[in-house]
């Protein structure tokens, strides 16, 4: 037998009930605010349609999410707790954040106003019941230090009447510009046709997100190195999902030494102004134009893979500092809140009683088996159905510890992709199907959806590998009815593969309803007539509790075969 690393369940039932808890917060602030069930929402909000008062308070939520990773300081877990942790809305915000893990992770290290939230990821937010915590009641010294630390209040609802306006800079003169989130016309920085004129008599310049673009694109070509690296959003992991500094250094002085962005002789030896002046040559160079800017970085850029120049051009597209579009990803993470609700997944006590907690047991050993399937098909996209994806993002809400995981088990990082074309999703998912049940004997998907048919020359090739290498273990599982339909795919996301580049859209995959297929039945355990067969290491996971340890790999190596009296195969079982 191999030697393997012995450690807990990379996610426990406890962590997904948490993020569970979680959820259910969101969605219960979603309903407050889209229904109107707070009298403290203004009158111009309250005339809005619900879904975009919902944007409206994204958008707020955000800017105090900004407002207050600027002002962290990293404090222990206790302190933390008591004085710094944020309220709901910015959890709101944070958590949709951290579930696009590599740009998270590329954000955490080449901002420096998150360098503290870095610090916090490492030590704090693993170690957090925050499904827990953000339903008490916040303590006043906690409201004071928040309202300290940001400028508002503690209460998202309270804090409205106050925040009213989006600070910023004119991307020409840097004057500072105060634009409301809603106005009369429909121009307001939360509404569809924003724009604004700078003050400034000199200057009068229209402020739109797309020269907002430009001058975030240009500061962080020509911010200088105080005490870290600055990195060009997007360059940071490789292609194979490896992080590679080397890559975002040689690709940053690559784009600093082209004719496009070089800029002149500076005419000042003091290094800030000749820095100012330099920027200001850029921008007036592209004509504060998106358009002309990303033809500039695609042509400075040309020797570089396809893939790797869309993903840089994507994350500017407005002036936040942040690579994500954040209201983009919280509105995506509402839809997959809402199918927990659907299943009744984040009711209370949805796990009580009656061998509940079973399914969120066989959800982890689900998301590992997925983990060794990306492993074991390191080329392929896999799409997770919907309780893998709830475990898959419990894990990632550990920020570097998710990190870490990853590089140790797969070997780079899993990113987390949500923008793939219908077409691509629908197949992949059908790959993912038929990967999962030759691999492990055993439906993917219980929830009575049908897959599309093998190809006559598929099925051939499939009973040739088969015969080839031998008859693949079988994987015997019979699942609690409550989690049948969560079997179903999760419509939001995907692993990409580390050659595969999706369409940048965001639709729905496509499968027909059939009839639930009948089960294999349990069988005890015990000597058998037939000759046992070996159970693959991902399929042959321990019951998730403290007291019980997986087998993992060493890294590069092959699967290994677990003692059955440390482990249970999925098809056991489970009290």
């Amino acid at each position: 037998m191999s030697s393997v690393h012995r450690q807990p369940p990379l996610v426990s039932p406890e962590q997904v009930k948490g993020h569970l808890r979680l959820l259910r917060a969101f969605h219960n602030l979603r309903i407050i605010v889209e229904d109107c069930k707070d009298r403290r929402i203004p009158g111009y909000a309250m005339q809005m349609d619900r879904h975009r008062r919902w944007e409206w308070f994204i958008h707020l939520a955000i800017d105090r999410f900004e407002r207050w990773v600027q002002s962290l300081q990293f404090v222990p877990l206790a302190k933390f707790v008591t004085e710094h942790m944020p309220p709901l809305d910015v959890w709101l915000v944070w958590h949709a954040y951290i579930l696009s893990p590599c740009w998270y992770a590329e954000d955490c290290e080449r901002l420096s106003d998150l360098q503290q939230l870095r610090l916090i990821n490492m030590f704090v937010v693993g170690s957090m019941n925050v499904g827990k915590l953000v339903r008490q009641k916040p303590t006043s010294s906690r409201a004071a230090s928040w309202h300290k630390q940001t400028g508002t209040f503690f209460d998202p609802f309270e804090a409205m009447e106050e925040r009213t306006n989006k600070q910023m800079e004119c991307p020409r003169c840097r004057t500072k510009v105060y634009i409301p989130f809603v106005s009369d016309n429909g121009t307001g920085f939360a509404e569809g046709r924003f724009f604004a004129s700078c003050p400034l008599p000199g200057c009068r310049l229209k402020i739109t997100k797309e020269n907002l673009a430009v001058a975030k694109f240009v500061r962080d070509l020509t911010e200088t190195d105080e005490g870290h690296e600055h990195f060009i959003a997007g360059s940071l992991f490789s292609s194979s999902g490896k992080r590679d500094a080397l890559q975002a250094k040689a690709i940053r002085d690559q784009l600093m030494k082209s004719a496009h962005f070089s800029g002149s002789r500076p005419s000042t030896s003091d290094g800030r102004l000749a820095r100012l002046d330099w920027a200001k040559e850029i921008k007036e160079y592209v004509g504060y134009s998106l358009e002309r800017l990303k033809e500039a970085i695609s042509t400075a850029l040309n020797n570089r893979p396809e893939a790797l120049v869309s993903r840089i051009l994507s994350a500017y597209t407005d002036g936040s500092p942040f690579s994500v579009d954040l209201v983009d990803a919280v509105l995506r993470q509402c839809l997959f809140t809402q199918k927990m609700e659907e299943l009744g997944w984040i009711q209370p006590a949805a796990f009580r009683g009656d061998g509940k907690i079973e399914i969120l047991q066989r959800s982890v050993m689900r998301y590992h088996a997925f983990l060794n399937l990306i492993i074991a098909h390191p080329n392929s996209m896999f799409v997770p159905a919907l309780d893998i994806d709830l475990v898959w993002h419990t894990h990632q809400l550990m920020a570097s510890r998710y990190g870490i995981d990853c590089e140790m088990y797969v070997g780079r990082y899993v990113d987390h992709d949500v923008n793939v074309a219908e077409s691509r999703l629908s197949a992949a998912f059908d790959e993912t199907c038929r990967a999962w049940q030759t691999r492990y004997q055993v439906p993917y998907m219980q929830c009575g959806c049908a897959i599309s048919e093998e190809t006559s020359f598929q099925k051939l090739m499939r009973l040739v590998r088969e015969y080839m290498r031998g008859q693949r273990p079988h994987l015997l599982t019979v699942l609690h009815p409550d989690h049948l339909p969560a079997t179903h795919p999760s419509v939001h996301n995907s692993v990409m593969s580390p050659q595969a580049v999706g369409i940048r859209t965001f639709l729905r995959t496509s499968h027909h309803k059939q009839d639930s297929p009948q089960l294999p039945q349990q069988t005890p355990e015990g000597p058998r007539k037939r000759r046992p067969k070996k159970i693959d290491p991902a399929c042959s996971l321990p019951m998730p509790s403290s007291s019980n340890e997986i087998p993992y790999p060493e890294k590069g190596k092959g699967p290994v075969i677990p003692s059955s009296t440390t482990c249970i195969h999925l098809g056991t079982d489970i009290r």
